[in-house]
């Protein structure tokens, strides 16, 4: 039998395959370094263009929207962000239904061919960054809407539990005169908390107080005064009379994915085989805590979300399917080769080589999200005030954002977000 056939061309194929793989991997290395690089040094402007390479490769659209979204809130830019944000979430719905091809490419070639569809906690958290561009926007109805889908998206999940976003819906509801509402996702911060082995911050302790004591709920209340055992807490009649300001500190970047290779020779027949899995590298932020301060009142922050935690879950949780297609690629792959040279030795082993080369790790992901969520709250008298944000505690105008003659009224509550993504990786040979 003739080898002179389709097979120089299958080779042709299979190496500009490998080869754009390999680039792929690179491009994206690259692509997250130089969007870290800009992020360090406070240019969004600059960090957008780099995200805007990436809309031109229509499997990662996803990605690109969700990118650009977090960049333009970072600018302040909360309506384009939010614009950003629903074109994700079309592209998403989509992705939900993955086509055949997509699914066959994967199999055949690496994990990088398919759409990014982002995981569980990522989707959660479109809902949150949209809900909080619309409380900086002061447009409360639409961020209820907002929490009202993340409510609806939460109950198809499987038991999926944020803590944050719970706590972020009793906000929302508590700023459209929702009492009832608010103290429901409350409870279901504090349960998912609980449930997953972690702190109850004391803001959500005293929220949980005054609404049961507020609404009558006399035993659930008694409870939680027990396991709380606060000093004090402020009544309703208090929180209508003052004003409050909220601050949410979303602090470093979440961390990076990297390739974990494994490589092995066949002792039958002599094929490598390379198995290629991410893996999450670790990640530290450099601000600890984020003290907000007006006058001479100040309140220190709280942790209410580490993400990096989640992501790892996620990975962990999607680790045994992407391991299934891993090692069906290497079957297949190697099958061919092995039929290959079987008629041309030399043949079969260019297949194997480039099988190896093409089998790549999906390191993608959203990387702009930050890796942990720092709240504080400051309760206020009404009227004018100036705010000032000190991260860990320092004085430095760089390291103290401030938010000037901010007027407040009684009952009112006003959300400011800022993004601080400096951190460093134990991979990364220093700051990030």
């Amino acid at each position: 039998m003739s080898c002179t056939g389709p097979k120089p061309l299958a080779v042709l194929v299979l190496a500009g395959l490998a080869l754009s793989q390999a680039g792929c991997v690179v491009g994206i290395a690259r692509h997250q370094s130089d969007l870290e690089h800009y992020l360090r040094n406070n240019q969004t402007a600059e960090a957008l263009e780099v995200v805007e390479l990436r809309r031109r490769v229509s499997r990662n659209k996803s990605i690109y929207l969700l990118d650009k979204a977090m960049l333009l809130r970072m600018q302040q830019e909360f309506e384009a962000s939010n614009t950003a944000f629903e074109e994700a979430k079309d592209v998403i719905e989509e992705l939900d239904a993955i086509s055949l091809r997509e699914q066959a490419a994967s199999v055949t070639i690496n994990d990088l061919m398919r759409s990014y569809l982002p995981p569980t906690f990522e989707r959660v958290l479109i809902h949150c960054f949209k809900a909080m561009n619309y409380l900086e926007l002061r447009q409360y109805d639409d961020a209820r809407v907002e929490v009202l889908q993340l409510d609806e998206f939460l109950k198809q999940q499987d038991g999926f539990r944020l803590p944050f976003a719970r706590y972020l819906s009793g906000l929302v509801f508590e700023f459209n005169q929702e009492p009832d509402n608010a103290l429901i996702a409350y409870r279901k911060a504090y349960e998912a908390y609980r449930d997953n082995g972690r702190r109850i911050p004391s803001l959500l302790q005293q929220d949980l107080l005054r609404l049961t004591d507020y609404l009558g709920r006399v035993d659930e209340h008694r409870r939680f005064d027990e396991e709380f055992a606060l000093v004090s807490w402020p009544t309703q009649q208090r929180f209508r009379e003052q004003a409050r300001a909220v601050a949410i500190l979303f602090n470093g970047l979440i961390p990076r994915k990297h390739s974990h290779e494994i490589l092995a020779q066949s002792p039958s027949d002599g094929q490598m085989h390379r198995i290629s899995t991410p893996f999450y590298e670790r990640r530290y932020t450099r601000v600890h805590s984020a003290m907000l301060t007006s006058d001479l009142v100040a309140n220190d922050s709280e942790l209410f979300a580490d993400l990096d935690r989640h992501a790892r879950a996620a990975l962990e949780d999607e680790m045994p399917a992407i391991i299934a297609r891993t090692v069906a690629r290497v079957a297949v792959k190697n099958r061919v080769a092995d039929e290959a040279g079987e008629e041309q030795p030399l043949f079969g082993l260019a297949l194997n080589v480039l099988a190896v080369l093409s089998e790549q790790a999906d390191t993608r992901a959203w990387y702009t999200l930050p890796q942990e969520i720092l709240v504080t709250r400051l309760e206020l008298e009404p009227g004018l005030h100036d705010l000032q944000l000190l991260l860990d505690g320092s004085f430095r105008p760089e390291a103290s954002p401030s938010w000037q003659q901010i007027q407040l009224e009684a009952g009112e509550t006003v959300v400011f977000g800022l993004h601080w993504p400096e951190s460093y990786s134990t991979l990364g040979g220093g700051y990030q």
